[in-house]
């Protein structure tokens, strides 16, 4: 195996380094890690392997070039590692590994690759990082990429969980509904029912199409929610996602009497994201229907209608979306203190 640690994935393409991984879904594509390798806020490079001339590996490592983290979801200081807080862990002393952004990560190394092939990569990540008297952090890993992790440095990585992802799978099936048992299979009856009802009516738009009202909704929503938003900061981050290639963002609508709700949505693969939200309205059965139509049965018909298998339906919210049939999968945030990279550097010495 031959590796090198490069700054720029011009060299790979993208159906090549999409195939080696897509647990992160969008946010692991190719087409946005680039757009990250755009960012000059960050520094960007990647450990690249390769084997009889196949890619192997393209695992991303970040190191962010301001004094704070410019995301507290990426500030390891306070996450609530073992042994608690952590105040140390500021960008000067860190280099992000797998992601930086979107709240999902991956490693990018093929399937089925052998422990012992990660466990070298690790290593020559680990040695990158003690040279420069840096730790590591892994955001928003999943399961399996936690235990590749915790098996490839011997238990050295202290983790905690982040967030839970929920996910509806296997929709393309015309049995889904009813295999998900009696119960979600209610709900969903009723929800139609509430749905119809309400007399909404619902639309698919391209971002362009709506920028100006769904950023100011979107923003709304965040704020009520206490996550301070502007309506300006909303359309530039989807600006960015509507000029990812690969990607197709789209903007859910819903409306009916005295209220509207927008939901922008990605499309990648035969995955569909839901991202973020905003609604109108005062609280009543009608503002209901409203948002599990959005949540809910719009993506669902939109998902159907394309064939794709699973919607991602983010992490608020677990009893109403486990009712309707949602699995969960639980995302960590790990750190190799420096003591224990420059325990790990050494397995490629």
């Amino acid at each position: 195996m031959e590796t090198a640690l490069v700054g720029d994935l011009g060299g790979t393409g993208a159906a090549e380094f999409d195939g080696l991984d897509r647990s992160a879904g969008a946010a692991g594509s190719y087409h946005r890690l680039r757009q990250r390798q755009a960012d000059r806020r960050w520094a960007v490079r990647y450990l690249r392997a390769t084997e009889g001339g196949r890619l192997t590996a393209a695992i991303p490592v970040y190191e962010y070039r301001g004094k704070a983290w410019p995301s507290p979801h990426y500030d390891a200081a306070t996450w609530p590692l073992p042994g608690g807080r952590r105040p140390e862990l500021v960008p000067a002393a860190c280099l992000l590994v797998g992601g930086c952004t979107d709240a999902r990560s991956s490693l990018h190394v093929r399937c089925g690759r052998g422990p012992g092939v990660l466990r070298r990569l690790v290593a020559e990540l680990a040695a990158a990082a003690a040279a420069r008297d840096r730790c590591l952090v892994f955001p928003y890993f999943d399961g399996r990429a936690r235990a590749a992790l915790t098996e490839a440095t011997a238990d050295r990585v202290a983790w905690v969980p982040l967030l839970r992802e929920a996910q509806l799978r296997g929709i393309a099936d015309p049995g889904w509904e009813r295999s998900l048992g009696a119960k979600p299979y209610a709900t969903l009856r009723r929800d139609r029912e509430l749905i119809a009802g309400a007399g909404l009516t619902g639309s698919v738009h391209r971002w362009a199409e709506v920028a100006d009202e769904a950023g100011e909704l979107i923003a709304a929503h965040n704020n009520r929610k206490g996550e301070p938003d502007h309506p300006e900061f909303a359309r530039l981050r989807y600006a960015e996602w509507d000029q990812c290639e690969g990607v197709e963002l789209l903007v859910l609508r819903t409306a009916g009497a005295g209220l509207t709700g927008l939901l922008a949505a990605l499309v990648w693969r035969d995955e569909l994201q839901l991202v973020e939200m905003g609604l109108t309205g005062v609280d009543s059965p009608d503002r209901l229907a409203a948002y599990l139509d959005l949540v809910f049965h719009r993506p669902l018909a939109l998902a159907r209608g394309r064939g794709l298998r699973t919607i991602r339906l983010g992490s608020a919210a677990e009893v109403p979306k486990r009712s309707r049939g949602a699995v969960f999968e639980e995302l960590y945030g790990g750190v190799l203190d420096r003591d224990r990279t420059r325990e790990v550097a050494d397995g490629c010495r």
